[in-house]
């Protein structure tokens, strides 16, 4: 999701040629083809959670930037040690081999989630970190490593809340497909805060991080500075699918009653994708937007839009 854009974003500079990893060709052809141009990219056939040292090796053999994208989402029920292996060990492995391959910088896509589940409300960077989710662990593991580890000029850590946009399959997607079977209720007046960000966007953070950022260790949130109630962002999709049918209300109370009713009988809830609803969630960008000058080019709605196209034409709605 995040990583064809950033692809396409540095295919757009002077930067050079891109090496780009994925899991199969033509299934990348496929799914990326229509983003970046996969004839001027060096396109590498490779799975994170089989790679041996070497290989590490071999993949960022020559090259002076790599942004380390890939990654296990949340999924919640997979133990840790699945985790484990493709955020944490893979990570390590990656990094490693950069640092003997001399490569200058390592930009690595972390998570707002190793804040923890929240309340949080434009939370800092420099906030305690209080991961609680097996892939929260999973990022500040790597965060924790990364900080440590010798032998990169320039390390740059990217906290990114929700993403959404073209290629989503875990993240607001579920909540445009309720709003769309018009499954999905406000819950209460809906007015929890949140922080998000359009997948382009996060790639244009990545290129300006690369031309503006100093040699260190670096953390950085990166979000559309204007956080979103739930409220504004459900009437948002509602507008972007064309839906003239109001999206209703149910006190939060009663919601949450009868999640867990449901839950005792054996029926399929979501208790977390709830508790998200109802957890402010808010970050700070002014550490992003102060050393780079960071802002996003694209709005909510065009940004909705541009995920519902995509969908549509995948058949996810």
């Amino acid at each position: 999701m995040i990583g064809r854009q950033v692809v396409a974003a540095l295919q757009s500079t002077s930067f050079g040629i891109v090496r780009a990893q994925v899991r199969d060709r033509l299934q990348a052809r496929d799914k990326c083809g229509d983003v970046f141009d996969f004839a001027l990219a060096e396109i590498q056939s490779a799975d994170f959670s089989r790679m041996l040292e070497q290989d590490h090796r071999e993949l960022s053999k020559g090259c002076s930037v790599v942004i380390h994208c890939a990654s296990l989402l949340h999924q919640p029920n997979l133990p840790y040690q699945e985790y484990e292996v493709v955020n944490v060990r893979a990570t390590q492995a990656l990094a490693e081999a950069c640092a003997a391959n001399r490569v200058h910088t390592l930009v690595f896509l972390s998570s707002t989630a190793v804040y923890g589940p929240g309340p949080f409300s434009n939370v800092p960077e420099t906030a305690t970190p209080k991961a609680k989710t097996p892939y929260a662990v999973s990022k500040a593991a790597s965060e924790t490593f990364l900080k440590t580890l010798q032998g990169i000029p320039r390390i740059i850590v990217l906290r990114a809340p929700l993403v959404y946009g073209e290629g989503d399959s875990n993240g607001l997607i579920h909540m445009i497909q309720d709003i769309k079977s018009q499954k999905y209720k406000h819950i209460g007046d809906a007015s929890t805060g949140k922080s998000l960000i359009y997948t382009k966007d996060v790639a244009r953070a990545v290129l300006l991080c690369l031309q503006k950022v100093p040699e260190g260790y670096h953390v950085f949130n990166v979000a559309n500075p204007d956080p979103v109630s739930v409220h504004d962002l459900a009437e948002e999709i509602a507008r972007c699918l064309q839906m003239d049918k109001k999206i209703p209300s149910m006190p939060a109370a009663l919601y949450k009653f009868g999640v867990k009713a449901a839950s005792m009988f054996g029926k399929n809830t979501d208790n977390e994708s709830v508790e998200k609803l109802t957890t402010e969630t808010t970050c700070s960008v002014a550490k992003l937007v102060q050393m780079t000058g960071f802002k996003p080019r694209s709005t909510l709605s065009n940004g909705l839009k541009a995920e519902i196209t995509w969908a549509e034409a995948n058949n996810l709605l």
